[in-house]
């Protein structure tokens, strides 16, 4: 015990040591703004944003929700999506509307293919991925927004493509296709699109000003803790309430990216920047679909989410919290589907449950 608390104490000192440098790298950041220029459209490091006044605006959110259970002989699946519409006027929620419906019922998936644990989580994250790809297409052919806003990449995430001898390969192949026509439809109908990472695990930001300004004399010695940093840990130094960073590509290289690269000329329209929305929390990452200028769509995106984060302790957008509530399971609603399916098939092999949630210890 005594060794467990000499280790944490050595690791709470290096722990303060590396925020007191990331603090510091900060200072140095905020000195430089606007004295230097980046290889980018946006030349700045971060600047400030206004709120949008919702004067005449439609705001689309569109989020899943997904339970799972693997028995002896199936896995299920259930997933839901839905499409939040906020329709705002003279700066206030004038309409309200849902697509498919305000609460939506989920659609059961079952899985007989032998797939491992591995193979059935990503098999579940793509089902849940082009389920909510599939309503947001619907949402925005149904009620046209201005602004569609996703939960989370407006990418695959936490995927890989499978082998094509997999039976995952089709799967994959359709959660592609379903986010190339959603593109297209954006592209079309000049809406924007962006979707919002809360809790984001990126680097691309840092090592972005490791290239950009790591032969800088002030920004030598911060170049070997900036490897080591995420994104968010620094901004949340940096960044000031409504502020945001420059835009970037979501990638240097599209073109061999392992995901980007499957979307052809759309890999190099996919944007990110960093926002802080609320005063007492962490910036948030923004994945957008430009193509246009890069600048005005930015700042449109973060006015618009500035306008509609009614919590200073929490960065995020009402109308995907309002999406959130809709679709997210219950332990206990999960449970009664699960039962439902077992009464109905009895005692069959395929139904049992696994042997690890029925131990006797």
């Amino acid at each position: 015990m005594n060794n467990f608390f000499t280790l944490a104490e050595n690791f709470i000192k290096q722990i303060e040591e590396m925020e007191r440098q990331r603090k510091k790298i900060s200072e140095i950041l905020r000195e430089l703004n606007g004295k230097i220029e980046l290889s980018f459209p946006e030349k700045f490091l971060f600047k400030r944003v206004e709120e949008d006044p919702l004067e005449k605006l439609k705001v689309a959110g569109v989020d899943g929700g997904l339970a799972k259970e693997s028995l002896h002989g199936i896995d299920l699946i259930f997933i839901k999506a839905i499409g939040v519409v906020f329709e705002f006027e003279k700066g206030k929620l004038k309409e309200v509307c849902y697509h498919p419906k305000p609460w939506p019922s989920p659609t059961l998936n079952l899985v007989f293919d032998p797939f491992s644990e591995l193979e059935f989580e990503m098999n579940s994250n793509m089902q849940r991925q082009i389920s909510e790809v599939e309503i947001a297409c619907e949402t925005l052919e149904k009620f046209k927004p201005d602004l569609l806003l996703m939960d989370g990449s407006i990418i695959p995430h936490y995927v890989y493509k499978p082998e094509s001898s997999s039976p995952l390969f089709q799967i994959y192949q359709h959660m592609i296709d379903t986010y190339k026509k959603l593109f297209s439809l954006v592209s079309e109908r000049k809406t924007i699109l962006a979707g919002i990472i809360e809790d984001s695990r990126g680097t691309r930001f840092c090592e972005i000003l490791v290239k950009e300004l790591g032969d800088l004399p002030k920004m030598r010695e911060a170049r070997i803790l900036l490897e080591k940093t995420k994104d968010t840990n620094l901004l949340s130094y940096v960044l000031e309430n409504k502020e945001r960073t420059f835009s970037f590509p979501y990638s240097s290289e599209p073109a061999t990216h392992p995901i980007l690269r499957e979307f052809d000329d759309f890999s190099s329209k996919i944007q990110s920047f960093y926002l802080k929305a609320a005063q007492f929390d962490r910036p948030i990452r923004i994945d957008f679909f430009c193509d246009s200028n890069v600048s005005e769509m930015s700042d449109k995106i973060s006015s618009v989410i500035l306008s509609t984060c009614n919590n200073s302790a929490y960065s995020f957008p009402s109308v995907l919290i309002e999406a959130d509530l809709r679709v997210r399971f219950s332990t206990k609603e999960a449970e009664d589907y699960l039962t439902y399916l077992k009464n109905k098939l009895a005692n069959l092999p395929a139904m049992f449950e696994l042997r690890r949630k029925k131990r006797p210890f």
